[in-house]
């Protein structure tokens, strides 16, 4: 038998990266409560890894449902916040309310949930958000979604500094393109998926597992001397900008 890591709760975890980093972890032998608005979808994942599943919506109960993970799972050492929305808006004509949305679930409950977390750690813990390469690229007609990412490294940096004397790391991911259920409409396209492939240098889309790996390293002893760190997981993607500018031919050779 696996002997139990840590316990974990992760956030938005009923599908796609969520339920890849809960998968990794538990395959680890880490005690995972299993979070997502949606109660089938965290039931199943909770079933299907040996976790426990706790339903509810981040956007307005982050606090409570951290609480009820430490109840379930008799304490807590980690902490993974991943639920994250898209309203769907050009920047000129985004509502308050579709603000108020893309903020309370994608920054708001990090910071409220973590703010929990720390009752419960009882000789310290460790926290991975989850934030996007869209936290250094706008990602155009998103509710300002790239903005709220941005917050989530911004607010890493500033939880990493005030809890590490607590023994409190903060840490956490920025993904690129991977291939999820919400994504597939995309990528089921075989055009529109080689085009993708083209662009990242490691040839290939990320999976929510390369995710829940980098995530199972951050909560990890591994990790015990590294906090306020955003990992760009999307396969060398963001270092290609350049290369996708007009530019003219250059012979093989030539300097």
């Amino acid at each position: 038998m696996t002997a139990h890591v840590g316990k974990v709760l992760v956030t938005g975890a009923g599908s796609g990266i969520g339920a890849g980093i809960a998968s990794v972890l538990a395959s680890r032998g880490w005690r995972v409560a299993v979070n997502d608005l949606d109660t089938d979808l965290a039931q199943a994942l909770a079933a299907r890894i040996g976790g426990i599943a706790i339903a509810g919506d981040v956007g307005t109960h982050a606090a409570d449902i951290v609480t009820r993970a430490a109840q379930k799972l008799e304490g807590l050492t980690g902490l993974v916040n991943n639920a994250g929305i898209h309203r769907r808006a050009p920047l000129a004509s985004v509502t308050e309310a579709q603000l108020n949305d893309v903020y309370r679930v994608n920054l708001q409950a990090a910071i409220l949930g973590s703010q929990a977390a720390l009752a419960f750690f009882a000789s310290g813990g460790a926290i991975v958000n989850t934030a996007s390469i869209a936290a250094y690229t706008p990602q155009m007609q998103t509710g300002l979604y790239s903005a709220a990412k941005a917050g989530i490294v911004a607010f890493t940096a500033q939880a990493a500094v005030e809890w590490g004397p607590l023994n409190v790391r903060v840490n956490a991911v920025a993904p690129g393109m991977v291939r999820t259920a919400m994504a597939e409409s995309v990528y089921a396209d075989a055009t529109l998926h080689a085009a993708r492939v083209a662009m990242v240098p490691l040839r290939r889309i990320g999976t929510p597992e390369d995710i829940g790996n980098a995530v199972a390293f951050l909560l990890s002893a591994d990790a015990s001397y590294i906090t306020g760190q955003t990992v760009i997981i999307d396969g060398g993607f963001t270092h290609t900008v350049i290369d996708h500018l007009p530019h003219p031919m250059i012979a093989a050779g030539n300097n």
